[in-house]
């Protein structure tokens, strides 16, 4: 029997566990040296002078919109195709979001759908590099600066992702990064915030502890100093040490697997270019993708999903349209576009974790639940 194909991949080997195992005995597992080494080597990875591990990439965004100014009642510009990991951030934060129509084709903010959604009440926007796919963040930046919005990307799938000569996460004000298990670095949990500017840096570095300048805020026995006030009360979202320990070991390791998976994106879109009636979704001029997955659009996508499905292959359509939650208390988008694209898009798997048969096999199986779907 045909192996089933998982649609993502979690990474694990012996170094992991032997980080894990070490930090376990330290009894270091909130706070050791393991979180310093990991932001230093994440930052190095991805170029960024200014970076703070935190607990999840929803905390990352969090402070970020608080960095940028957002208070309760103001506008974040965003995408509704998106994960509510991206989106939530913006209500428990108490701003409203916008929601910014996408590009059919690409599944990617559209800038001028983004200019037309800007209002005086609007102070950040978020840019989602969609499964790995940058968007056209050069454009959405330079909109940023002249309308004066900050800007976030949201890189939680796109690690070294590139677009021209820079990685995502380098044209924003903010960049939003995960080390959610099913992410390039599996750390078990964890998210990374890196800020253009030093002095969000160490903001967001009190921040992610309630607020507490640590390196001041207990006295030479080791009791809290009451000297030390706390002037911005933040929230509890650092990164314990075994996390970092764990992630840590895979930061020389990951490029390579980022590589792997274009290396079998390529490879199924060539088997894949034989099919009728399948659309892939390019990377726009210019990028490189660190594939999360396969992005293709196709008509009859549910019933070809279930195909799918129902012969071993996880595909999905990754995400649903978030604006339609209560819980945002706002309307929902006037987003035809981003209906268009919800409606024919599927994910498919391209990760380093699988073989040139597996390719063979979600090929055969996409032409076979595509024939079935076209029956009357």
């Amino acid at each position: 029997m045909a192996r089933n194909i998982p649609l993502f991949g979690i990474y694990r080997d012996a170094r992991m566990d032997e980080a894990a195992l070490e930090v376990l005995h330290s009894g270091q597992i909130a706070a050791g040296a393991y979180v310093k080494k990991f932001s230093d080597g994440f930052a190095a990875l991805t170029g960024q002078s200014h970076l703070v591990t935190v607990n999840d990439m929803s905390s990352a965004i969090q402070i970020a919109l608080h960095l940028s100014g957002v208070r309760s009642g103001d506008e974040v510009l965003t995408a509704a195709y998106a994960c509510m990991s991206t989106n939530a951030p913006i209500a428990t934060i108490g701003a409203r979001p916008v929601w910014v129509d996408v590009d059919a084709t690409t599944g990617l903010m559209d800038p001028a759908a983004l200019e037309r959604a800007i209002t005086p009440r609007a102070k950040a926007v978020i840019v989602y590099h969609l499964a790995g796919y940058p968007a056209d963040i050069e454009r959405i930046a330079a909109i940023c600066r002249e309308r004066g919005l900050a800007l976030i990307e949201d890189c939680d799938n796109a690690l070294l992702a590139r677009v021209g000569d820079a990685q995502v996460g380098s044209f924003g004000d903010f960049a939003i990064y995960s080390f959610y298990p099913n992410r390039q670095i599996n750390a078990t949990e964890g998210g990374a915030l890196a800020c253009r500017r030093l002095e969000d840096a160490e903001r967001a570095t009190r921040l992610r502890r309630y607020g507490i300048d640590m390196p001041r805020f207990r006295d030479a026995q080791g009791e809290i100093d009451p000297r030390c006030d706390i002037a911005e009360v933040g929230w509890a979202a650092t990164l314990n040490n075994l996390c970092s320990a764990i992630g840590y070991t895979q930061l020389d390791s990951v490029a390579a697997r980022v590589e792997r998976g274009r290396e079998m994106a390529a490879a199924l879109q060539q088997r894949l270019g034989r099919l009728a009636g399948v659309n892939i979704v390019p990377a726009r001029p210019g990028a490189i993708c660190s594939h999360w997955a396969l992005l293709v659009r196709l008509q009859q996508r549910d019933a070809v999903l279930a195909g799918l499905k129902r012969r071993g292959v996880a595909a999905s359509k990754l995400h649903h349209r978030t604006d339609g939650y209560t819980g945002f208390n706002t309307p929902a988008g006037d987003l035809p576009q981003t209906q268009r694209f919800l409606d024919e898009v599927l994910g498919l798997p391209c990760g380093w974790w699988l073989q040139p048969d597996d390719l063979d096999t979600i090929a055969t199986a996409l032409s076979e639940a595509m024939a079935d779907a076209a029956r009357p």
